[in-house]
């Protein structure tokens, strides 16, 4: 159990980068006698098992009280994110199955003349389950156990619900709007014997196929970009977002081991999109786009929930936007169940004036009472 212990704390430190702010701290902590002992320079020794309860004097003024998590409280503050989250997904199955665009294309253009694979590697179902059920099973526990924060748990799922249904929302409208022929178009549009593109212009339209599938059709316009690898990458991007900021990984110290495991989420959305290019559903450029489409809108997404990598507080979520989040005075407790808690505003010493955004839980105030 003890290795155990260890190896999540060096997965997860919880400020590994308050040692390099006030390095004169590890120059004084043994001849003071604890491990938790103020140094001679009058600051806390961060890091260690019990340095939660000390905080930055400089952030000591801007410390009030925090909404402790409950429905209400999460309504207040995220209903507009949920209903977003839920219009995104119904708007997802609507489009998923609406025609678009359909560009013209040449019966003699190889890169469309590939057999349809009739089995999919990775069929929707498992997409669905790499996506946003592996990031899911992830997510909770680490939330739950190590960081030990509701609010925790409230970000990293409608951060994730939102990087997915927004990245297969803009993937589709890009899909309709562009028209591209799948690799294995011609197989699916089966052109009426004797066809041949037009005399003049040399391109023939999708009226030459005598397919009765038309939803198998349309769906063969459908080629740019690739929604089985924007939706993983969004997916499991998140993820691997949400454990570079808890990892710490741009601390400025370098963490090879930590690196591979904050990262590792990345291949298995890099083998769903292979799998695109060798079930002939996607040409390369598409999975490619796809990805970094993926990618981006999952960055986007976690940032709206969480602090910038570099920041010390990197493991911890914003605060709650609940304009009311820090009326309470310490002590006291409204009508509304505002509590009072130790929280820290995500204070950038270039800027002196921390924006709204820039707040996030206190590991031993917010992060586990809220």
């Amino acid at each position: 159990m003890t290795s155990f212990t260890d190896t999540v704390r060096f997965c997860f430190p919880s400020n590994s980068s308050d040692d390099n702010l006030f390095p004169e701290d590890n120059q004084h902590r043994d001849r003071e006698g604890s491990p938790n002992a103020l140094s001679t320079g009058g600051r806390p020794k961060l890091g260690g098992r019990n340095s939660s309860r000390f905080l930055q004097p400089e952030e000591d003024d801007l410390n009030r009280g925090v909404l402790a998590f409950s429905f209400k409280h999460a309504v207040r503050s995220y209903l507009a994110d949920w209903a977003l989250a839920a219009f995104l997904w119904g708007s997802l199955a609507l489009l998923n199955r609406s025609p678009g665009h359909k560009r013209e294309f040449s019966l003699t253009d190889i890169s469309i003349q590939h057999t349809f694979a009739v089995h999919e590697r990775v069929p929707p179902y498992m997409l669905a389950a790499i996506s946003v059920g592996i990031p899911a099973l992830i997510l909770l526990p680490i939330s739950t156990l190590v960081a030990r924060s509701k609010w925790d748990i409230h970000n990293a799922f409608i951060g994730l619900f939102m990087s997915y249904t927004m990245t297969g929302v803009v993937t589709q409208l890009i899909k309709m709007s562009v028209g591209r022929p799948r690799p294995d178009l011609i197989a699916r549009c089966m052109p009426r014997a004797g066809a041949v593109d037009h005399a003049m212009f040399g391109l023939s339209t999708y009226k030459i196929c005598t397919t009765q599938n038309t939803l198998l059709l349309d769906d063969g316009f459908k080629s740019f970009p690739s929604g089985h690898s924007s939706l993983s990458f969004a997916g499991l991007g998140f993820l691997a977002c949400y454990l570079a900021g808890k990892m710490h990984l741009w601390d400025k110290r370098g963490h090879r081991t930590r690196a591979w495991w904050a990262m590792s989420p990345l291949l298995g959305g890099i083998m769903v999109a292979i799998s695109r290019t060798e079930d002939n559903r996607h040409h390369w450029q598409d999975v490619l786009v796809g990805s970094l489409l993926g990618m981006f809108i999952a960055w986007v997404s976690y940032r709206s929930y969480y602090p910038s990598f570099r920041h010390r507080h990197s493991h911890l979520p914003l605060a709650p936007r609940a304009q009311n989040a820090m009326e309470a005075e310490d002590g006291d407790e409204d009508e509304e169940g505002l509590l009072p808690r130790r929280t820290t505003r995500l204070v950038d010493e270039a800027n002196p004036r921390p924006s709204e955004e820039e707040q996030a839980w206190r590991g031993s105030g917010g992060a586990r009472r809220g």
